[in-house]
């Protein structure tokens, strides 16, 4: 039990240090831009996905350590990633290479273009 508490507060910790609660909320008002390289990738890259929490990350990181991905299907053997939670990660999950995923504010004025108006 004390095992395991300290885990998750060295888990905490990490994630702290990192800035990751800051950027869970911003996923929100971001996006995410690169790929995870599911099989190298720590906890708190994990976290990173959609739909990917500590406990899943913690699943999938588990998941790795008995045996690596062979193929990006093999993320529906999780539990809580179905069809639909797999057709929301495949796009940012990869089995080789670096992991490069960042979250990046998404900014709607760059969307949208600003034309001007001649001068009477």
């Amino acid at each position: 039990m004390k095992r395991r508490m300290f885990s998750r507060l060295a888990v905490a910790v990490l994630l702290a240090a990192m800035g990751l609660q800051a950027q869970a909320a911003s996923k929100a008002k971001g996006e995410l831009s690169g790929v995870v390289n599911i099989n190298e990738a720590n906890v708190a890259q994990l976290m990173m996905l959609p739909g990917v929490g500590q406990k899943r990350g913690e699943a999938i990181r588990e998941y790795v350590t008995a045996h690596p991905f062979k193929s990006l299907e093999e993320l529906k053997a999780i539990k809580g990633i179905g069809d639909k939670g797999f057709e929301k990660l495949k796009s940012y999950v990869t089995l080789s290479g670096p992991t490069t995923a960042k979250w990046v504010k998404s900014n709607s004025a760059q969307l949208t273009p600003v034309t001007q108006q001649p001068a009477n």
